[in-house]
């Protein structure tokens, strides 16, 4: 059971906004959540193209963004859905392993509600997988109490950007999407606006409030 919370949680749906954006704003909730002047701050997006690196990559940076998440280097980009989850753990009385376990299983939630079929983890890797293809990445910053980042849920992503990286330290034709699995078209919003109602409701938040842009 989640723990009561003591602030109103802060839903973000602002469309598609600029890493480096979201980044900043991330940051700025990050510190104010750490310091309980506010609370859990939820942002559900997409980027435009951009690469990025977590801890665990040592090499080339040049065309990439460092940021303090786990994993290695992966690719956000139109088509794909972000969602960053600023939470304070003490407040909320979880630890990493469980917000990752929210997370994936809130993922896989969604996939089975178009049919498609998700498993937690592929030889330990953290992320959701159809049949040993990676469809979503997960991956978590934590300074003090409160956690950064999140999961990247490829809806329609044109995978072809993975071509060159290595995402997740694996090969690119290891990622797939929404899209590939079912030979259909899937609407964007349509599968934010249902992750965002099953996010609400594996997270037991019922005092939110949602915003549209992010200031």
């Amino acid at each position: 059971m989640i723990q009561e919370r003591t602030s109103r949680i802060s839903i973000y749906d602002p469309g598609t906004v600029d890493y480096m954006e979201a980044l900043s704003f991330q940051k700025k909730v990050h510190s104010a959540v750490n310091d309980y002047s506010r609370g859990d701050a939820f942002i559900f997006l997409q980027h435009p193209d951009v690469y990025t690196a977590g801890a665990h990559y040592k090499g080339d940076l040049s065309s990439a963004v460092k940021v303090n998440r786990g994993g290695y280097m992966t690719y956000h980009g139109p088509g794909q859905l972000v969602a960053y989850y600023i939470v304070n753990m003490k407040r909320r009385n979880i630890d990493a392993l469980g917000l990752i376990k929210i997370i994936q299983n809130s993922v896989i939630e969604l996939l089975e509600s178009y049919g498609i079929h998700g498993e937690p983890m592929l030889n330990e890797k953290t992320g959701v997988w159809v049949n040993n293809k990676k469809i979503c990445s997960i991956g978590i910053g934590i300074d003090r109490f409160a956690t950064m980042h999140g999961m990247g849920l490829n809806i329609s992503t044109d995978l072809k950007k993975f071509n060159f990286i290595n995402p997740c330290n694996f090969s690119p034709d290891i990622m797939t999407s929404m899209d590939k699995i079912s030979g259909i078209k899937h609407d964007f919003n349509s599968v934010k606006d249902k992750f965002i109602d099953i996010t609400i409701k594996n997270f037991e938040i019922d005092d939110y409030i949602i915003h549209k842009s992010i200031d």
